[in-house]
Parts: structure tokens; C-alpha cells; sequence
């Protein structure tokens, strides 16, 4: 196994190379992006490959969503363990994607026609690493000749327990993409369909750069295999003063593209301009997301009276049930239970809905080692709730946490309210419950 730089990666790669891109499974206690998961960062390495060196790129992506808009998930025999003070707790684990045997089916049958010289194998967290192992023993036992690399966070920040996987090259920094948008046709292309079963992008996923023009080519180019529904994945689309994505809605606005914009990350709503929501909604936006806002620990109420009354009062019936709701972080070394649930009848009140996002340290950070040196590397996911034990909160208490928000959105997506029965104190309780609006 070589450690190696983005750089001198790039230089084994000739126009004669044929490279397949990975997008691995993950095991997970619970994954919450079941609907929306896309290797952006491999899409783009596809684009940069092509246009420098001129090779030969397609593409596995064992999570990519069925017809169904679902990734496929299956229980584990195993089960994940966070030992704290002797206390033992245990997780169902599941896998979630393409099962493996599957897809290194679909990749024998076309080996004899194609058969790549190198594998690319990326992960989206440093701690989803578990599925690496065996994704790298199927293809060296499949396609023995090809160098097989891992790149991504994993390598660059776990170093040293990314060289346990028995890969080729470790890629310990990452690649220079700026200029690159991200290839979405390589879901098009032959192979990497017949890899897919015949499947391809249901949504696609967007990279808001400074230059909006490219945003734009990237929708043309979905819209081109008849994709209607996009998202950012990116941290604050609302930075700089909202300049770069006011922008981007305002070409979109001059292209008359019409499409299905969502808002599911980045909506950082402390940072959103007068009128950018309104802006949103005209260019195609259909679902916002908004990041949990905080001032000293309590909301920050006029963000989200900001919002409300841009998206909801002012824009009555533009956004349907369930489109509008509020993340609240949990799982950090200061939560307190009180405040959660405070927190979460305020943003019913104001969005409809509550979304939990459990947190996991920065990478690298200070807590991030802590935490990995006292539970272990695979213990960071954020759904053991590895903080848990600082702040007092058992992580049954966080289960049960996760049950109270599920049973509150229930009143906007499902009939749950329906067992009780027509007498007075029941009709109050479902009006309270189903009551959209608040009072400003």
C-alpha cells in the first residue's frame, strides 16, 4: 500500500486507463438521507478525469435510490456496541445500499468487454468505513489486475486506519476541483446503467459555485435526462449575502427553466436577505429545510418569524404539508431534555414540522478525537449519540426523543390522531395538535 498525493495519483492515470468509481454501502444504526444520496465528490472526479486525462470513466454507486426513491437497506446479523462506565448499550445495525453480491454480479458479466485498470472507492464520513473491507476483497477477487485507491476524508484525516483495508493507494489529499461541475451523464452512460440494473438519477444533486452559469449547465444537463428534482448539498446557500444563489434564481427566472428546487441543507435562515424566500419560491423551490438557529441556547425567534412569514402567511397554500420544517440538533455535550422538547413545540408552531439531526464533532476537532479515542473511529456516528454521556441524557431517552417528534409530525403526514374518538376533549386535543399557524 503507497500513501499518495491528489497530485501524483493523477499522473498514473493515461488516456488508455479505464476507471470505475465507487460509491459504497454503509452500515448504519439509521440513515437519514435515504431519499437523497449522491457521490458528488466522485461525479465531479469523473468530470476531471475525463477533461485531463482523457480516460474512460463509469460508475457504481451502490446507494443510488430504487424506483421506489428509496436507498435499500437490510438488517445485520451484528449489532453495534458503545460501552460507557460499564454500561453496555447495543444497536440493531443495518446495511444500506446495493447489496454486494448484486452488484459484483452485474460487474463479471460486462468484465470480459470492459474491465478497468483502476477503482476509485470514496466514503462520505470518516467513520463508514466498515463496508470498505469487503467491497475491496470482491473486486480484486473479480478484477485482479486493477490498482484499487481510497480517497475522500477517510484517507486524508484516518490515515492510518485506512491502510488496514488492503487498498493500493491512499489519495491523502484531496483532489483541486474548483473548476469542475459534476458529471451527471456518467449515470447515462452504458455500462454504468447495465451496473445499475438499468436505473438511473432520480434528482439531481447541485454545486451552487460563484459562477452561477455552471449551475446552470449542470440543471440543463439533468434536465436533459429528464430530471425535474434538485437539491444544494452544501452548507449555507445563503452566504454572502444570499448574492450567488439570488443569482442562480434569477437565470433560472431569464432560462424559464421550470423545475423542483429543495431546500434540504444550507438553509442557514440568520443569514437569509429580505425577500430571498419569496425569490425561492417563484423560481421552483418546493421544500425548505431550516438549519437549527440558535442565540445562546434558545431559538432564535426572529429568524424564523422572518421565514414564517415570508413562506407561510404571506405565500398561503405555495408550500404543501410537510414541506416546511425545522432541524433541531441533538446528541451534543451540552443538550438538556427540557430545552429539546421546548425547542420542538416552538418549531412545530412555526414550521409544521421537526426534523432531529443528531451531531457528530467536526472532523478532527478536539471532540472528534476524544471521542474516537475513548468509543473508537466507528462509534462517531452521530446515532449511538456518543456525547451522551457528558450531558446526562441516556441514549434511551434520545430514542424516545426521536418517538415524540415522529408522533408530532404524524399530524401534518399521516392519520394518527384517528383512534380518538368525537367527544369534546378529542376534537380539542387534534385541533391543538393539527394548528398551523402561530400567533405574531
Amino acid at each position: 500500500m503507497e500513501c499518495i498525493s491528489s497530485q501524483s495519483w493523477l499522473q498514473k492515470i493515461t488516456s488508455e486507463d479505464k476507471v470505475l468509481l465507487i460509491n459504497p454501502p454503509i452500515q448504519e444504526v439509521r440513515y437519514a438521507w435515504i431519499r437523497w444520496n449522491q457521490p458528488t465528490d466522485l461525479l465531479i472526479l469523473s468530470s476531471k478525469l475525463k477533461n485531463e486525462a482523457g480516460c474512460k470513466v463509469e460508475l457504481l454507486d451502490f446507494m443510488l435510490p430504487t424506483e421506489s426513491g428509496r436507498v435499500p437497506m437490510r438488517d445485520l446479523a451484528k449489532a453495534k456496541e458503545v460501552r460507557t462506565k460499564n454500561i453496555k448499550t447495543t444497536y440493531k445495525a443495518r446495511t444500506y445500499g446495493l447489496p454486494l453480491e448484486e452488484a459484483t454480479q452485474q460487474l463479471t458479466s460486462i468484465l470480459p468487454n470492459w474491465s478497468p485498470t483502476h477503482i476509485v472507492i470514496t466514503t462520505m464520513t470518516t467513520y463508514w468505513f466498515e463496508t470498505l473491507r469487503p467491497v475491496i476483497s470482491y473486486m480484486k477477487t473479480i478484477c485482479p489486475s486493477a490498482q484499487v485507491s481510497i480517497m475522500g476524508a477517510y484517507p486524508v484525516y484516518e490515515t492510518d486506519h485506512a491502510m488496514r483495508m488492503n487498498a493500493d493507494y491512499l489519495i491523502t489529499d484531496y483532489f483541486d476541483t474548483a473548476e469542475y461541475c459534476p458529471d451527471f451523464d456518467v449515470y447515462a452512460g452504458e455500462i454504468t446503467k447495465f451496473l445499475h440494473n438499468g436505473r438511473t438519477l432520480l434528482f439531481g444533486g447541485l454545486r451552487l459555485s460563484d459562477n452561477s452559469a455552471n449551475a446552470i449547465e449542470q440543471i440543463k444537463s439533468l434536465r436533459r435526462q429528464n430530471i425535474r428534482d434538485f437539491v444544494f448539498f452544501e452548507s449555507n446557500i445563503f452566504r454572502e449575502d444570499c448574492k450567488p444563489l439570488h443569482e442562480l434564481l434569477t437565470m433560472l427566472e431569464k432560462e424559464k427553466l421550470s423545475i423542483n428546487l429543495h431546500g434540504l441543507c444550507g438553509l442557514e435562515i440568520r443569514n437569509a436577505t429580505e425577500g430571498i424566500y419569496t425569490k425561492m419560491l417563484q423560481a421552483g423551490y418546493r421544500s425548505f429545510f431550516l438549519e437549527y438557529d440558535l442565540d445562546n441556547n434558545e431559538l432564535n425567534i426572529d429568524s424564523y418569524r422572518k421565514a414564517y412569514l415570508e413562506l407561510v402567511k404571506h405565500n398561503t397554500g405555495r408550500i404543501s404539508s410537510g414541506n416546511l420544517a425545522g432541524f433541531i440538533m441533538i446528541g451534543t455535550a451540552d443538550d438538556e431534555l427540557e430545552r429539546l422538547f421546548r425547542h420542538t413545540l416552538n418549531l412545530l408552531e412555526m414550521c409544521g414540522s421537526i426534523i432531529p439531526k443528531p451531531f457528530t464533532p467536526t472532523i478532527n476537532s478536539e471532540k472528534y478525537l476524544e471521542v474516537k479515542q475513548m468509543h473508537g473511529l466507528d462509534k462517531l456516528t452521530p446515532h449511538v449519540f456518543p456525547l451522551a454521556v457528558e450531558n446526562g441524557i441516556t441514549r434511551e431517552e434520545y430514542m424516545e426523543f426521536y418517538q415524540h417528534t415522529s408522533f408530532l409530525n404524524e399530524k401534518r403526514l399521516g392519520q394518527s390522531f384517528d383512534f380518538f374518538d368525537n367527544h369534546y376533549c378529542s376534537v380539542a386535543l387534534k385541533r391543538s395538535l393539527g394548528k398551523k399557524g402561530m400567533m405574531i
